[in-house]
């Protein structure tokens, strides 16, 4: 009662449809009656029952395959030195590898040498079975043999054929059989990882090809199995799914197609077996073919393709959750809108992000308590929360920076020692700029950053940069300003690099299409009017990376 519960026999379903079809199975084959007997014809003449020469020929015309009654030719030692053909039936004529001499010179008895005829096949090996065949009687199966012949079209070509010799009285006869059909058979066996086996219902015999013998792990030459054997090989788990189709197929006769489980060679191997029952038309079943396909290494990468797919889509998960976060931080910490009031200049912004990514793309606007301006863009190093933080920290850090009043030299010493502290991967490209209003003076700095566009008087063009490098590679880096006299109406636009950058496309390309696109715009009454069209016209149908465009224009 609280013990192990018993076990299910499922084969024994199996068992029990086996013992019916055979017990079903004479009573549907009615047994012939018995003829009359043959009795011999006493008068007969032992002479004209020995059949002629004329009825020999013919009989080995009826053999299917290549066959040469022939002669032996022997030395004075008496050992055999050549075979003189006597009959060549009509399949060694059709035949069109095999030599065109013994057509006509055979069927009238003239006698020709098979060392000649087949060049180079009277080897040592079937020297030795033609003398074994005429010193024992017995047959001697599948020699081996190789001979040189020509082909259809008359070229050159060796054959390998196999070669059964017979002892008929004092004569022999050769039967070639071709075996490249059943080397391909074998083949593809083993190329595809496939065998097929028979099982007779009247015996229970079960024949097995090469290939599904290797399968099960026995030499390649095991021809025949018992059903108990065959079905030993199916592993414990997989045993209940084979037992219920291979009775399913035997009650209804329906095909099945199963995969299933066999221990053969290492461990147990994945097979799919497909199976019909072999009858007549109308008639009982008398067993079933089945063929079996290793699909082992198949259903392993199968296995590993799902377990990827499940990785992929679990990872798929996770970026879209990061994703959201981020993209609703960068929210939070990313302003929409750059105003300055009183002191002369409109400003504009636009920020393109990337596909499926969210990058450290940040600017800044500040009116600062002494009447001048904090105008700054930076790219913080990478995508994703690392990024953000990056540049979070780097626009908030500034932000407190700016109000000391310090030149922007130092701002931007400042936030390089900031970066370095931060880690070794804490690296970030930006433009940190002031502007003076009553100077009508722009001073601003580039850390590794694109330099800015000037537009004026309907032209674009690049103010030339004092480049140092970005932040966060070298602790004690110095930056130097470069200081511009702006105009009224004038107006500067700072980037990120995401706007100019393409894989397929050199940088100065891409700068000279940025100040095209500026100039083709230059005509918009509204700066955000300019900047959202510069932004459209530089933008391909995949970001690779976010883009930040911020123009401010000087009024007065």
């Amino acid at each position: 009662m609280y013990g192990r519960a018993e076990q299910a026999d499922w084969g024994e379903a199996l068992r029990r449809t086996v013992r019916r079809l055979r017990e079903e199975h004479p009573a549907r084959w009615p047994e012939l009656a018995p003829g009359p007997p043959i009795v011999p014809d006493a008068a007969l003449d032992p002479d004209l029952a020995r059949p002629p020469e004329q009825d020999l020929h013919r009989l080995l015309d009826a053999v299917p395959q290549a066959a040469v009654l022939a002669e032996p030719v022997r030395g004075s030692d008496g050992a055999v030195l050549d075979l003189a053909v006597v009959i060549a039936n009509e399949a060694v004529v059709r035949h069109p590898h095999h030599p065109e001499q013994l057509s006509g010179q055979a069927a009238e008895g003239h006698g020709v040498s098979l060392r000649e005829a087949y060049p180079g096949l009277w080897t040592e090996p079937v020297a030795t079975a033609v003398e074994e065949v005429l010193r024992t009687g017995h047959a001697a199966r599948g020699v081996p043999v190789r001979w040189d012949g020509a082909g259809p079209d008359g070229s050159a070509r060796s054959r390998r054929e196999r070669l059964t010799v017979h002892r008929l009285g004092r004569r022999l006869l050769l039967l070639w059989t071709d075996d490249r059909t059943e080397e391909v058979a074998r083949a593809a066996q083993r190329i595809a990882r496939v065998g097929w086996a028979e099982w007779t219902l009247r015996d229970g015999r079960l024949d097995i090809s090469p290939g599904l013998a290797v399968l099960l792990g026995r030499t390649p030459d095991t021809e025949t199995l018992t059903l108990h054997e065959m079905l030993g090989r199916v592993t414990e788990t997989a045993r209940p799914a084979l037992y219920r189709a291979l009775d399913r197929l035997l009650t209804t006769g329906a095909d099945i197609d199963v995969l299933t489980e066999l221990y053969g060679v290492g461990r147990p191997r994945r097979v799919r077996l497909v199976a019909e029952v072999v009858r007549d038309e109308g008639g009982p079943i008398e067993g079933l073919r089945a063929v079996l396909q290793d699909v082992t290494e198949l259903y392993e990468s199968q296995r590993r393709l799902r377990e990827q797919q499940e990785e992929t889509e679990r990872q798929a998960r996770r970026a879209d959750a990061e994703h959201s976060v981020v993209q609703r931080l960068q929210d939070a910490l990313q302003p929409r809108s750059a105003t300055l009031i009183g002191l002369g200049v409109t400003t504009a912004v636009a920020y393109r992000p990337a596909e499926g990514r969210v990058g450290g793309d940040w600017f800044k606007v500040r009116q600062l308590p002494d009447g001048r301006a904090l105008l700054a863009v930076g790219d913080a190093r990478g995508h994703g929360l690392d990024a953000v933080a990056l540049m979070s920290m780097l626009r908030h850090a500034l932000a407190g920076l700016a109000f000391t009043g310090a030149l922007v030299e130092s701002l931007g010493g400042w936030l390089n020692r900031i970066a370095c502290d931060d880690s070794d991967e804490s690296t970030a490209t930006a433009i940190v700029s002031r502007y003076y209003p009553d100077r009508h003076l722009l001073r601003w700095i580039c850390a590794g950053h694109p330099p800015p566009v000037l537009l004026r008087d309907g032209r674009a063009t690049l103010v030339p940069a004092e480049i140092g490098p970005p932040f966060g590679v070298l602790p004690k880096a110095a930056y130097r300003a470069a200081e511009t006299l702006v105009r009224p109406g004038d107006t500067v636009l700072l980037y990120t690099d995401g706007l100019i950058e393409r894989r397929d496309q050199d940088i100065d390309v891409r700068l000279d299409a940025l100040c095209a696109a500026v100039e083709a715009h230059a005509g918009e009454p509204a700066l955000q009017d300019l900047v959202d069209a510069v932004v459209r016209d530089m933008s391909g149908p995949l970001s690779e990376d976010d883009a930040t465009l911020l123009a401010f224009r000087f009024d007065s």
